[in-house]
């Protein structure tokens, strides 16, 4: 490794793009330029590919393909999810008053901002709290779940925290509450930080609707998909065309399309080939780290419940964002919390969900490891991190 080396471990924000992912994108840059929709011969070979991305997909999720609707990524798919069902309740005649949607205390922006909105609309929003370690409390969310709910929204893999949510066992009561209300009530999760490191199977996980984003799986950015099964309600959120099966108008962006189905299929298939060695390095780095650093603590759950790259920690009486500017003095990219919220947001609302206070809030610091992330960086990585937190503390 070069001294000058800059190591990056801010994946859970962005990925680097697979190289294989760049030579799949290429041709359509130029060569293959077909739009799907036109009839001569680069358009029906363009309707080819945007087929075969599709199939592709349906296969890593246990899907079929005319359930994949390609969006512009995470926060497109999570708001045609959110919206769509809305709207296809109140085509059906529903006021947005008597519409009840169900999420948690700690999901991603996308997700909390459109829920908002929605609100501001008079569709009610229940927000069902998590443990120290961000699990939902299912006995309350069993409790939540009216015969007014529509949908419940919950996070696969936590974006900040790493929490691997326990998806089946909310599955299982919602499916619960359908049969004892009688009442079609659909189940979407935002998987954008989950194909990488957990499986996909829509079909064990028994969910309806499932968000991905191509930037966070070594695809490029701009593109992603909604996984949206047949029986769910769905009314398109944007107009102008037919593409997507009438809910997604709009040029189907084909370099982008089949560099993310390549990018999906790659992490699916190798996954197991990387996976270990990265939790190894990730425990070593947190257990030096909270041995070295009295009062810092890890967030979110441990083990096997937590993804393997994935580490957030809180150094209360210390500033995050200091923290973080000084690690990229050093060469290192980390970053304290979403990349989506504001630069004046105080602390992070995931830890301060957790029931921890506001120091611990505003002094998180989180470390996303990328499947080639080697133990030399790692080592460096927290060298740096010890030694920003041993100096800064030497002036609070």
């Amino acid at each position: 490794m070069a001294s000058n080396e800059y190591i990056y471990l801010d994946n859970a924000a962005t990925t680097a793009v697979d190289s294989r992912v760049v030579r799949c994108m290429e041709p359509y840059w130029s060569g293959e330029i077909g739009n799907p929709e036109s009839l001569h011969v680069l358009g029906v070979r363009a309707h080819e590919c945007l087929r075969e991305a599709r199939s592709q997909v349906a296969q890593v999720l246990h899907a079929v393909s005319d359930e994949i609707i390609f969006t512009a990524g995470g926060t497109e798919s999570n708001n045609l999810a959110l919206q769509g069902v809305v709207r296809a309740h109140v085509h059906q005649g529903k006021s947005l008053q008597d519409i009840h949607l169900v999420t948690s205390t700690i999901e991603h922006s996308s997700v909390r901002q459109c829920l908002d909105a929605l609100e501001r609309q008079g569709v009610r929003v229940s927000q069902v709290p998590v443990d120290s370690e961000g699990f939902v409390d299912l006995e309350v969310l069993q409790q939540t779940i009216t015969k007014d709910t529509v949908l419940v929204s919950m996070l696969y893999v936590h974006n900040e925290i790493g929490t691997i949510a326990r998806i089946k066992d909310i599955s299982r009561i919602i499916r619960q509450a359908r049969e004892r209300f009688g009442t079609t009530i659909s189940f979407h999760t935002d998987a954008s930080q989950a194909p990488a490191w957990v499986s996909c199977n829509v079909e064990q996980l028994g969910v309806d609707m499932m968000t991905f984003a191509s930037q966070k799986v070594y695809g490029p950015k701009g593109v992603g998909c909604l996984y949206r099964k047949r029986s769910v309600p769905l009314a398109p959120i944007l107009y102008g065309g037919t593409q997507e099966f009438g809910l997604r108008p709009g040029t189907p962006a084909m370099p982008l399309i089949a560099g993310f189905s390549a990018a999906l299929g790659y992490v699916t298939n190798e996954r197991t080939e990387y996976e270990e060695r990265i939790r190894t390095l990730r425990d070593e780095s947190v257990a030096a780290i909270l041995a070295a650093c009295p009062g810092a603590v890890l967030n979110g759950a441990t083990g096997y419940e937590r993804v393997a790259n994935n580490i957030n920690l809180s150094f209360p009486r210390l500033d995050g964002e200091h923290i973080v500017l000084e690690l990229d003095a050093r060469g290192i990219g980390a970053s304290t919390r979403s990349a989506c919220l504001k630069s004046t947001d105080p602390g992070s609302y995931v830890v301060a969900s957790l029931g921890k206070g506001v120091d611990y809030a505003r002094g998180t610091v989180r470390l996303t490891l990328a499947r080639n992330t080697t133990q030399e960086q790692m080592t460096k990585a927290t060298n740096a991190l010890i030694e920003v937190v041993a100096w800064l503390h030497k002036g609070v």
